[in-house]
C-alpha cells in the first residue's frame, strides 16, 4: 500500500506541473480582493463595457411593486461571478501565505497540488468500492491525473476536476454501502455552486443515475441497483441539493439561469468559439495536449471489447457442474459479477462530454479510469476462471502465483521510484534552478503559469502615476491589470477602467464582444481587405489608425495598453500610424499608448518627457525616454535619446532594448556609437558567456546577442571577413542553443 500510494502522489505532482498561462488566475485574484474586501456583489468594479447592476426600477416596473424585493434578492442581475468562492480562496491564499501588497502567489500552486491529489484518491476510492483490486485501482488513479495534466491550471475548473470524482464516490458509496450516503449529495452541490459554475454536472449524471437504477430494478438478478428506495432517497437528495444550490448563494436563482443564457442562449455558440471549448481531438488545438486522452480513448474501447467478449464466457447450459458451483456459490468459486449499469453510462457520457469539448478531458478520465480497470479486472478474472474450468472442471480463479505477484510489485516500485526521481529532477531544473526566462519574476507560480509576461511593472507605472478614465486592452491581461492598481476603498473601482477582459459572457453583453474584437482587428478596412484576398498597404494602415482613433474617442478611451508581441498586430500598427497617439511607458513584455489630443495624454507623456513621471525601474523609465527621444527631428534629442537607450541596453539587455538601439543607429550620427556598444556587448557576453549561462534572465542575454550578430554582420561584410565569419557562426549557435533551452525550461 505505500508503494500505491507513493504512486499516486508521485502522479498527482507530476499532473500539477505543466506550464499554462494564467489569464484566469489574474481575474480571479482581483475579483478575490474586491470580495474580501466588499462582499459578493452584482457591480463590477474593473470595466466600463460590462453589465449594469440590477434589475433596474425600469425592469422591475412590469412586475407588482409588492414582488420587487424578492426579485431584487433572488434574481439579481448584472455581474455574476459563479467562480467567486474560488476567487475569493485565491485571494485569501496568497495574501494569508504572504502579506498585504506582497503576495505568496506560490500558494495557488500548493492549492492546485492539493486539490489534484484528493480527485486521484477520489477516483481510487470508487474504484475500490466497486471491487476493483488495489493495484489496478491505484494504476486507475494514477492514470487519470496523467491523462487530465496539460489541462489542469490555477484556476476555478480545477475544483470540478476534483469534485467530479468526489460526486461519482458519493454515487458508489450510495450503491455499495449504504443509501443514505446519497445525501452527501446536498454539501457536495452547495459546495460547488459557490465555486465553478460546472457544478450543473451534478444534476446531469444525478438524472442519469436515476434512471439506469430504475431501468434496472426488475433485473437485480444481473444489474446492481438500488431499488426502489434508492431511487426515492436519490430523488429527494437531488430536490434538496437544488434547492440548497438556490438558497445558499449570493445569487440566488441567477446562478441557475445565467448558466442556462450562457450555453443554450443565442449567443452561446459565440461565446464558445475560444480553444477550449473546440472538440477534444482538433490536432492543430493549442490549448492542452489530446494525446493521453485519444491513449485512454483507445484503451477504453479495447477494454469493453475484452469485458465484453468475457461477458459470453458463462457456462451453458451443458456445463451443468459448474452452473450449480456457481449458484451454490461457495467461497472458492468465482461469482459471475453483475453489472453497474449507471456508473458505466456516467463514465461513457462523461467521454462523450470531454470529446465534444476537450476543457472536459481532466473530469472524463477521472470517471472512466475507475469502470476501466473493473472491466479489465472482471474480463482478466472471467477469462481465468473460465480456463481453470476447462482444464480442473472448477469454475474458480486461480490464485496467482507468488512469484508473480512479487515481479507485478517490484515493478511497481521500480516505477514509481524511476517517475518520483525523474520528475522530481526535471522539477527541480525548470522551477528550481535559475530561470534562463525571467530573473526577477521566476517564482515557482511565475514559470508554472507565465506570468512573468503579465503587466506587473506597467501596473506600477498606472498605480504611482494616479493613471484614471478609460483604457482599451488585451483580453487576457485584464485581470492582471486590474489587480495591480489600487481600487477605491469604499466602492472597490479600479481607477482605470477595463474596456474588457477574460470574464467574458460573465460580465459583458454579446455586443461588447463583437465590440472588442472588430476593434482588436481593425475595422472594417480589414474586413474589405479579406474579401478582396489582398494583402493590406501603407495607406490602409493609414486608414485603420484614423478609424481606431475614432473609436478610442467615441469610447472615451485615452490609453492602449498590449502586450510586445502584438506590435506586428493589425490593431497596434494602425494605432502607431496616429500620431496622436505616443507610447509613454516600454519595458519588456509591455507598452502603453496614450491619445495627447486628450489633456490627460498630453500631461503624462509631458511628466514622462520632463522625468517626473515615476517608473518601476531604471530599465524601462530610459527605454521610454531613449523611444520618445530617438524619434525626434532634432540630433540633439536623439543623442539624448540614445544615452537613454545605451542605458536601457546595458541595464538589461532584451530583444526590445537591442531593437530600439538597432533603431537608433539609423541616425548617421549615431550610428558608430550603436555599433561601438552592440561589439562591446558582444565581446563582453563571449567572454563571460559561462558564467552568464549560470544565471537567471539569460535567454534575453542570449537573444539581444543574437541580434546583434544579426545586425553587425552585414556591417563588417567588407571591412571584416574574419571577424564576419565569426559572428555568423555565433548567431546559429546562439540560435541553436536558444532553442534547445527554451525546450528544456518548458514542461
Amino acid at each position: 500500500m505505500i508503494i500505491l500510494w507513493a504512486g499516486i502522489f508521485v502522479f498527482s505532482f507530476h499532473a500539477c506541473t505543466h506550464m499554462v498561462a494564467a489569464g484566469d488566475t489574474w481575474v480571479a485574484l482581483a475579483c478575490g480582493r474586491h470580495f474580501s474586501n466588499h462582499g459578493v456583489d452584482t457591480a463590477d468594479p474593473f470595466s466600463a463595457n460590462s453589465h449594469e447592476p440590477g434589475p433596474t426600477e425600469e425592469q422591475l416596473a412590469k412586475y407588482p411593486k409588492w414582488l420587487h424585493g424578492a426579485i431584487k434578492y433572488w434574481h439579481p442581475t448584472g455581474w455574476i461571478n459563479q467562480n467567486w468562492g474560488t476567487h475569493y480562496l485565491f485571494f485569501w491564499l496568497a495574501k494569508t501565505f504572504g502579506s498585504e501588497g506582497n503576495y505568496n502567489y506560490d500558494a495557488l500552486i500548493y492549492w492546485k497540488f492539493i486539490v489534484t491529489l484528493i480527485g486521484a484518491v477520489a477516483t481510487y476510492y470508487i474504484a475500490r468500492i466497486i471491487g476493483v483490486c488495489p493495484l489496478l485501482a491505484a494504476v486507475g488513479a494514477c492514470f487519470a491525473p496523467f491523462v487530465g495534466r496539460t489541462f489542469i491550471d490555477v484556476r476555478p475548473a480545477v475544483f470540478s476536476n476534483m469534485l467530479t470524482p468526489i460526486l461519482i464516490l458519493v454515487f458508489v458509496l450510495a450503491t455499495y454501502r449504504n443509501i443514505l450516503y446519497i445525501w452527501l449529495v446536498v454539501p457536495v452541490t452547495v459546495f460547488w455552486c459557490n465555486v465553478h459554475g460546472g457544478y450543473l454536472y451534478v444534476f446531469m449524471v444525478g438524472v442519469l443515475f436515476v434512471a439506469m437504477h430504475f431501468i434496472t430494478i426488475p433485473f437485480s438478478r444481473r444489474f446492481i441497483t438500488i431499488g426502489k428506495r434508492g431511487v426515492l432517497h436519490t430523488i429527494g437528495a437531488g430536490f434538496a441539493a437544488f434547492v440548497a444550490m438556490i438558497i445558499f448563494n449570493p445569487f440566488h436563482l441567477t446562478n441557475l439561469t445565467h448558466t442556462f443564457i450562457i450555453t443554450l442562449s443565442e449567443h452561446a455558440k459565440s461565446w464558445r468559439t475560444v480553444n477550449e471549448w473546440h472538440p477534444a481531438f482538433e490536432w492543430s488545438n493549442p490549448v492542452g495536449q489530446e494525446t493521453a486522452f485519444l491513449v485512454m480513448y483507445i484503451i477504453a474501447w479495447v477494454v469493453l471489447v475484452l469485458w465484453l467478449f468475457a461477458r459470453f464466457l458463462k457456462p451453458g447450459r451443458a456445463d451443468k457442474r459448474a452452473r450449480r458451483q456457481i449458484e451454490q456459490a461457495p467461497s472458492d468459486q468465482y461469482q459471475w459479477p453483475k453489472i453497474d449499469l449507471p456508473v458505466i453510462t456516467i463514465a461513457a457520457f462523461t467521454v462523450y462530454m470531454a470529446v465534444r469539448s476537450r476543457r472536459f478531458i481532466p473530469i472524463a478520465a477521472s470517471a472512466a479510469c475507475p469502470v476501466m480497470a473493473l472491466f479489465v479486472q472482471q474480463a482478466i478474472c472471467t477469462i481465468a476462471a473460465r480456463i481453470q474450468m476447462s482444464r480442473k472442471q472448477k469454475f474458480a480463479v486461480p490464485e496467482m502465483p507468488r512469484i508473480c505477484q512479487r515481479a507485478l510489485w517490484v515493478a511497481a516500485a521500480a516505477t514509481v521510484l524511476f517517475f518520483g526521481c525523474f520528475w522530481g529532477g526535471k522539477f527541480k531544473r525548470v522551477y528550481l534552478d535559475p530561470w534562463p526566462v525571467d530573473g526577477k519574476y521566476d517564482s515557482v507560480f511565475m514559470r508554472m503559469t507565465a506570468s512573468n509576461v503579465k503587466p506587473t511593472d506597467v501596473g506600477r507605472f498606472i498605480k504611482e502615476n494616479k493613471i484614471s478614465g478609460r483604457m482599451f486592452n488585451y483580453w487576457t491581461e485584464g485581470g492582471a491589470i486590474a489587480f495591480a492598481q489600487e481600487p477605491d476603498p469604499e466602492t472597490g473601482r479600479t481607477p482605470l477602467q477595463l474596456f474588457m477582459d477574460g470574464r467574458a459572457q460573465a460580465a459583458y453583453d454579446h455586443d461588447k464582444f463583437l465590440l472588442w474584437n472588430n476593434i482588436k482587428s481593425g475595422g472594417p478596412t480589414v474586413q474589405n481587405a479579406r474579401l478582396a484576398r489582398r494583402k493590406l498597404t501603407d495607406d490602409d494602415y493609414d486608414k485603420i489608425g484614423k478609424w481606431i482613433n475614432q473609436q478610442m474617442k467615441r469610447y472615451n478611451v485615452w490609453v492602449v495598453l498590449m502586450p510586445n508581441n502584438e506590435l506586428n498586430s493589425v490593431f497596434v500598427k494602425g494605432l502607431r500610424k496616429s500620431k496622436n497617439w505616443v507610447a509613454v511607458y516600454i519595458d519588456s513584455y509591455q507598452r502603453m499608448w496614450v491619445d495627447t489630443d486628450d489633456p490627460r495624454g498630453e500631461t503624462l507623456l509631458t511628466d514622462v518627457l520632463n522625468q517626473k513621471a515615476r517608473f518601476p525601474n531604471e530599465s524601462a523609465r530610459n527605454l521610454t525616454l531613449g523611444h520618445l527621444l530617438i524619434g525626434a527631428t532634432d540630433i540633439r534629442a536623439a543623442r539624448a535619446g540614445y544615452e537613454h537607450l545605451s542605458k536601457a541596453f546595458h541595464i538589461r539587455p532584451t530583444q526590445i532594448s537591442i531593437m530600439e538601439l538597432i533603431s537608433a543607429a539609423k541616425w548617421k550620427e549615431l550610428k558608430k556609437a550603436a555599433i561601438a556598444d552592440m561589439e562591446r556587448y558582444l565581446e563582453h557576453f563571449i567572454n563571460n558567456k559561462d558564467d552568464l549561462s549560470k544565471k537567471g534572465d539569460y535567454e534575453k542575454k542570449l537573444l539581444a546577442a543574437m541580434f546583434v550578430g544579426k545586425y553587425l554582420t552585414p556591417q563588417i561584410r567588407r571591412t571584416n571577413p574574419e571577424l564576419l565569419k565569426k559572428y555568423s557562426n555565433l548567431t546559429k549557435e546562439y540560435k541553436s542553443e536558444r532553442l534547445r533551452m527554451l525546450n528544456r525550461s518548458r514542461w
